[in-house]
């Protein structure tokens, strides 16, 4: 094979980008891959390798290393908030470190820390990861998983409310019918 410029050489490598066989002298190696002067200089114009799209189109699901647009980025209120639910609805799968809340007394810890870095790259790591339609797909999905979030969140906070309420009424029924709350069997010992 001849290099496609320089009919006159041997062609050591094919460009990744169009095809074309290039010399030693044609060939420019980028992470692995090898490719022709004129891609390169496509790409440095235009921030995309010829046929492949631009950062600024939809290149959504295309891997960890793909440009995020702009409007993508911000901090991802559903992966602060369902951490690991979140994280298997946007294949996501570093999420899953969240479920280490479930250990007992440090869990907390792991789960808000793993939420606060879900919050931070949440966003980024959703686009790279799965294939969306468009910004707007992505965003309008995003904010769906923003009201589970505050949804799930209201719920919990009705529901401590709710035993928290329940705690003190028992407590106050207990005194009004004279009940020592240091006797075994007590409904609630912490009080």
């Amino acid at each position: 094979m001849k290099c496609a410029v320089h009919t006159d050489r041997d062609a050591v490598a094919a460009c990744s980008s169009c095809g074309r066989f290039v010399c030693p002298e044609c060939k420019v190696s980028i992470g692995g891959r090898q490719y022709c002067n004129t891609c390169l200089q496509t790409r440095l114009k235009t921030g995309a390798w010829p046929g492949q799209p631009a950062a600024t189109s939809n290149n959504s699901g295309m891997g960890p290393n793909t440009p995020v647009p702009a409007e993508i980025r911000g901090w991802n209120w559903g992966g602060f908030l369902l951490t690991w639910v979140w994280g298997i609805g946007n294949n996501v799968w570093i999420s899953l470190i969240a479920l280490g809340s479930l250990i007992p007394w440090i869990g907390w810890v792991i789960g808000l820390v793993m939420g606060i870095i879900l919050g931070i790259r949440g966003n980024e790591w959703a686009w790279q990861r799965k294939k969306w339609e468009s910004i707007e797909h992505f965003q309008k999905i995003q904010r769906t998983w923003l009201w589970w979030g505050v949804s799930l969140l209201v719920a919990q906070v009705i529901f401590a409310l709710a035993l928290l309420v329940l705690g003190v009424a028992l407590y106050k029924i207990g005194n009004s019918l004279g009940i020592d709350k240091n006797l075994p069997g007590n409904m609630i010992p912490w009080l």
